[in-house]
């Protein structure tokens, strides 16, 4: 009987575009780059799961994989998307590290009716200073190969650009960005940082996210770490 591996981060939590817990959503999971179906797993023996697999009412869901590429879409439970495409997505032995495939593998969250305001990111390590509904990250970055960023849905209500910056928690240095996406639609808009710096190797370092505006009012949700190279 063949066995199957547990997918990166789980297990992993989704959230709505308010940055609550995606309750009862549905996560479609197909060949990548195609919309032909391929099933998951509810543990290492072959359980199959249903297609979609309906999250819980805390927005978790168990998967294991086969070993191929992935193509995740992530619905409300009314069948609306929500957040980005993922895809490829691949098993991993170890969470985010070298066996993990491109795509999303971090959802910080953001809650969308939080307005920023500041003109420079809140200073201060603890949790209470990184913008609004947003999870914490926690990995040794021996385990990260490749190149990362940050994707963030964004929005001002007026002239001025947002700017969401991922800053090391653990370091002495919470208030430098270690990149940073931008936006400036007051519609909203899909932005992507520059390629990560992490921290040195050897630790588990904590990563957070911190938000600011030139002027006037901003608004950030649906920010993700995703591995692109």
């Amino acid at each position: 009987m063949p066995t199957y591996t547990l997918a990166p981060y789980e297990q992993r939590q989704y959230f709505d575009d308010n940055g609550d817990p995606l309750a009862l959503g549905k996560l479609w999971t197909y060949v990548t780059g195609t919309t032909t179906p391929l099933d998951t797993y509810s543990d290492s023996i072959g359980s199959l799961n249903a297609n979609p697999v309906v999250l819980t009412a805390s927005g978790r869901c168990r998967l294991y994989l086969q070993p191929l590429a992935y193509k995740f879409i992530l619905t409300d439970a009314n069948d609306v998307a929500v957040g980005l495409t993922m895809d490829p997505v691949t098993a991993s032995a170890s969470a985010v590290g070298a066996g993990s495939g491109l795509g999303e593998v971090f959802s910080f969250g953001g809650a969308a009716d939080s307005p920023i305001t500041v003109t420079s990111y809140p200073s201060g390590a603890t949790f209470d200073f990184l913008h609004a509904g947003t999870a914490v990250f926690a990995e040794n970055s021996a385990n990260l190969s490749g190149t990362y960023v940050i994707q963030v849905t964004g929005r001002m209500d007026t002239s001025g650009t947002l700017t969401v910056a991922i800053v090391n928690l653990s370091d002495g240095a919470p208030d430098t960005p270690l990149a940073t996406a931008t936006a400036t639609s007051l519609t909203g808009e899909v932005a992507t940082s520059g390629a990560i710096t992490f921290g040195a190797a050897g630790t588990t370092k904590r990563y957070g996210i911190k938000t600011k505006v030139s002027a006037n009012t901003g608004f950030a949700w649906g920010v993700h770490l995703v591995k692109t190279a």
